[in-house]
């Protein structure tokens, strides 16, 4: 079996390159050490190994993945580049290949590899995506879970797990999704759109069974509650309150409600940018950039991968908030927000007093605040809102009254980092013009009703 032997000219990629190299404005690669083996760094940072080819069936050159790097390394991409090589040489199109070998895969086995290759933080899942994903597949497809309701009800439909992923029906998967259903209605809506984008970001074949028609999916109500316009002073007031004396954060107010101050400002800001609770919560005061208009750069967002939108600007309201951190975090050793120079947690605009401490299941080692729920609840009853809401409603209520003051479908968009079409959920929530409109209705007559005496 005769293998090209050439020598590739590029300069010897080693791992350390590898994992020095910057990501760009815009998608690059560098040769590799084999013939046709390519480095490829996207703007996000992904890093992936591709191999170039040609064939005698295909007009042009193809490109096959080998996979991402650090989860293949210098020494096993050259390998596989190698092995490439041999089966193009005996007349194999890897492409064509690996679609016959991934379609004869049992579905079990073929989401393990998904788990593996695909859905990983190096391809840029957040790792509540992950547990999402794996938190559905798990029970329903894997079943495995000693949950007994969930047990009881997929006996009574066919194991897909053990099917091969050519033999999967439509209406397989519609007896399953309705079993689930029959549990939870989202739960099966979740299944079917993870599974469908399984097939789609693994498979990559058409004739994908896991879609479902509209009019088979389960209505789902979308949460879209707010604080108006009423409510959302007096939560702010909760949320901020300053020492008239010194300028800086009232310590003994929030001692006194036995309110977290960092937990506090951080719902503060996230009210007064309408971010989500994982991006404004893992910030770094890096990414504050200052000037006529300041602003937040995110390393990404959760719509970022589709609008490649990064960069937000703040306004005066979130900019005081970011003040008042700053005047006590390095310099008022009293203050929640202070921690020793060298300690990693001054790099986080809301450091965790919880890092390092023991906590259910190990020691806490995230530096940032992750979950200000406690706090939120406590906070919503101080301001006198007796109904449940999720974090999430601070960003309805950002864009709802984002929306009721300037009417600009177009600038909300652009303040959320979403498209026009998704902002117009948050104009249907201003309730002012419903109102106005009532209140133009003529009830009664303009000649009012008088009052006779009678004798």
């Amino acid at each position: 079996m005769k293998e090209v032997n050439k020598k590739s000219k590029a300069k010897k990629l080693t791992d350390a390159i590898c994992r020095d190299l910057p990501r760009l404005d815009k998608r690059y690669f560098k040769p590799g050490d084999y013939p046709g083996l390519e480095f490829w760094v996207a703007p996000l940072g992904t890093k992936t190994w591709y191999f170039q080819y040609r064939t005698k069936a295909k007009k042009y050159q193809q490109r096959k993945k080998i996979g991402n790097y650090p989860v293949i390394g210098v020494v096993e991409a050259n390998k596989r580049a190698r092995e490439l090589s041999i089966k193009i040489y005996n007349g194999e199109d890897p492409k064509e290949a690996e679609k016959t070998d991934i379609l004869n895969m049992q579905l079990g086995e073929a989401i393990r590899n998904y788990y593996q290759d695909e859905l990983t933080t190096v391809n840029q899942y957040s790792p509540s995506t992950i547990e999402g994903i794996k938190g559905v597949f798990g029970p329903w497809i894997l079943r495995d879970t000693y949950d007994l309701n969930i047990l009881r009800r997929v006996e009574k439909t066919e194991d897909l797990q053990y099917k091969k992923l050519s033999k999967i029906t439509p209406k397989q998967f519609k007896s399953l999704y309705d079993v689930v259903g029959s549990k939870s209605p989202i739960n099966a809506n979740r299944l079917q759109e993870y599974l469908r984008k399984f097939w789609y970001d693994f498979v990559k074949t058409p004739n994908n069974p896991f879609v479902l028609k509209k009019k088979y999916k389960n209505t789902e109500n979308v949460y879209l509650d707010f604080l108006d316009k009423i409510e959302l002073p007096r939560v702010m007031r909760t949320l901020v309150r300053i020492d008239d004396r010194t300028g800086r954060l009232n310590y003994n107010y929030y001692k006194e409600k036995k309110l977290n101050p960092v937990s506090c400002l951080l719902l503060a800001l996230l009210l007064t940018t309408g971010r989500r609770l994982l991006e404004i919560g893992s910030s770094t005061w890096s990414m504050i950039k200052k000037g006529e208009y300041p602003r937040i750069e995110l390393g990404k967002t959760k719509t970022s991968k589709k609008n490649n939108k990064l960069v937000f600007k703040l306004g005066k309201e979130a900019v005081n908030i970011l003040n008042l951190i700053s005047k006590d975090r390095l310099n008022n050793p009293d203050s929640a927000f202070y921690f020793p120079v060298g300690d990693d947690r001054n790099k986080y605009i809301f450091p965790s007093k919880a890092y390092g401490r023991k906590i259910k299941g190990g020691t806490c080692k995230v530096l940032h605040v992750q979950d200000p729920g406690a706090t939120w609840n406590k906070v919503l009853k101080l301001s006198g809102i007796e109904r449940h809401m999720k974090i999430h409603s601070t960003r309805h209520s950002f864009a709802t009254n984002f929306y009721r003051v300037t009417k600009d479908l177009k600038a909300l968009a652009e303040a959320l980092g979403t498209t026009e079409a998704q902002a117009s959920k948050y104009a249907k929530l201003d309730g002012e013009p419903v109102v106005e409109g009532i209140n133009k209705i003529k009830f009664f007559d303009d000649e009012k009703p008088t009052l006779k005496q009678v004798n």
